[in-house]
């Protein structure tokens, strides 16, 4: 089929390869424009953009997918179908009427779950043990539009938002090939989504990685892994080197064997082969951190170079 891809991030590019191993003929590929990036800040293209000069595929970016202008350009180039993946932008009803068989969204969540910018951080972070992809047909409200297929797979207990990611990219790839058979055979089935079920998955700010030493050591643990790798899970050790507060990135930690109230939220209790961390309740020990312009390594070779002890304080501020 003929097929425009919209999409942007690293989680999009599977699905745009395998579209093309597929022997499906990618007409073009839409993404957005180019972004500062980097300390130097300099524009950086999206990976999807990176991807498709890789694979030879023609490239379009827009700041506004739905000015008359792009429409109509889209239109001439009259595809089969158009898939959406983490695109970042909303479709018009004139540019989702476009497409013979209409456009199709692959999203991170068994939907009607998890709606929004952010499914994958936002199910871990709630401690969900299954998550999955939905493919289904886009319609004028974001993520609402009827189920086209579903795919499911448990979340392991140590995955990090960065880990499901690849997991789920992959197996939406794979759905996304079996939903264009079914559209192109005419034997696809159409589901509404169950109102009744519905969640929400807003987009986070970089601000929402801070660690809440006052939640559990379970819920400190499932903050730590939603946060991982964007925007990061970071904390604030109290009195660092030269008495200034340390901006300290969490990479990894477990939940500890401590039980109920075992000190003051955020507050070292042991640093040996790690950092054990109070928590609300239980603890947190954690294993690999990350400080404010260096590089990532073990908690106790950080503990060691900052004088951190029993009895050290993190906090929220600096």
């Amino acid at each position: 089929m003929r097929v425009v891809f919209a999409g942007t991030p690293e989680f999009a590019v599977p699905t745009l390869l395998a579209l093309v191993a597929g022997g499906h003929e990618v007409v073009l590929v839409v993404t957005q424009p180019d972004r500062p990036a980097g300390r130097g800040r300099r524009l950086a293209p999206s990976a999807v953009k990176t991807a498709a000069r890789e694979t030879g595929l023609p490239v379009f970016q827009c700041p506004d997918v739905n000015t008359p202008a792009v429409v109509s350009f889209l239109q001439n180039v009259a595809p089969d179908v158009m898939v959406v993946q983490a695109f970042g932008q909303k479709l018009s009803p004139a540019l989702l009427a476009t497409p013979r068989l209409g456009c199709v969204n692959v999203h991170a969540s068994l939907l009607p779950a998890y709606r929004g910018a952010a499914p994958i951080n936002r199910a871990i972070l709630n401690g969900e043990e299954t998550t999955g992809v939905t493919v289904i047909r886009m319609g004028e409200r974001i993520d609402a539009g009827e189920v086209l297929a579903r795919k499911s797979v448990p979340i392991a207990p140590d995955w990090t938002a960065g880990d499901l990611a690849d997991v789920l990219a992959r197996m939406g790839a794979e759905v996304c090939l079996d939903v264009l058979a079914q559209l192109e055979a005419g034997t696809v089935t159409a589901t509404p989504q169950d109102a009744s079920k519905v969640s929400r998955a807003p987009s986070l700010a970089k601000r929402d990685g801070l660690v809440p030493w006052e939640k559990s050591a379970r819920e400190v643990h499932n903050h730590v892994r939603g946060m991982t790798p964007w925007p990061g899970a970071f904390t604030f050790l109290a009195a660092g080197r030269g008495g200034k507060a340390v901006r300290l990135t969490v990479l990894g930690c477990a939940v500890g064997e401590e039980t109920g109230a075992c000190g003051e939220p955020g507050t070292v209790l042991a640093a040996d082969a790690g950092l054990t961390v109070a928590c609300g309740e239980g603890s947190v020990r954690i294993r690999t951190v990350k400080p404010s312009g260096g590089r990532a390594m073990p908690a106790d070779a950080f503990a060691r170079g900052h004088a951190v002890g029993a009895g050290t304080r993190f906090t929220n501020h600096e």
